[in-house]
């Protein structure tokens, strides 16, 4: 009968098993945790097992936790930080944010932000500024107590524009408008005062008063 080389075998076993990938031993300090609390100061409370700890967000964790969170604590020189949140009971609203961070700066060549649905951008005070900027839009509704435009060239062009007001004033160096059609004002009284000369020109000019019609001056020339 032939020997069994079990010396061999056993080798190979352990070889075999030595090589094999292990599965990652949990790092010390590490440990996931529930969220049960927020408060004014940015802390959060957290659940960790038995215990109940109030932990910081660390700065990589930008998307703030709600009530409910399984997130991922981190135990350091006995502070406990929030690192990530790793899922969520109802994931309908995210809000991305930094910890105690007066100033989030944006910054790439390229950025582009896209919504299906809606976009909401709200601020005290709001800039935006550019070298080229276009809005392009089916409506657009600009509402504000008070609304500013400074430019050196100015252009609107719209196939039908309607402006209302209670009150208007229009200042000019100089004015010039040209209408290709009709010309129709309806207004309650009607004041005009030329400082220097006042000239019209047309094909056919008819003036109607329903009671009375003046012409007042030093000299007053017809035909």
């Amino acid at each position: 009968m032939r020997g069994t080389d079990t010396g061999g075998a056993q080798g190979r076993l352990s070889s075999s098993a030595a090589g094999s990938p292990q599965p990652p031993a949990a790092m010390p300090g590490l440990v996931p945790g529930r969220v049960f609390a927020l408060d004014a100061a940015q802390q959060v409370g957290v659940t960790v097992g038995d215990e109940c700890l109030w932990a910081q967000r660390s700065l990589s964790c930008v998307l703030a936790p709600e009530v409910g969170d399984r997130v991922l604590v981190a135990r350091v020189d006995g502070e406990a930080f929030v690192l990530a949140i790793l899922d969520r009971l109802l994931p309908d609203t995210m809000t991305l944010s930094v910890p105690h961070a007066r100033c989030v700066a944006l910054s790439a060549p390229d950025i582009a932000i896209t919504a299906e649905v809606r976009l909401a951008l709200r601020a005290r005070d709001a800039r935006l500024e550019g070298e080229s900027v276009r809005i392009l839009a089916t409506s657009f509704s600009l509402v504000g107590r008070l609304a500013t435009l400074v430019a050196d060239l100015l252009r609107t062009t719209a196939r039908r524009t309607e402006t209302a007001a209670d009150e208007m004033a229009v200042q000019a160096g100089e004015r010039t408008t040209r209408v290709r059609g009709t010309d129709v004002s309806a207004v309650g009284t009607s004041v005009r005062r030329v400082e220097e000369v006042s000239v019209e020109t047309a094909q056919s000019a008819v003036l109607v008063a329903k009671d009375d019609l003046r012409f007042d001056g030093t000299r007053v020339t017809v035909g």
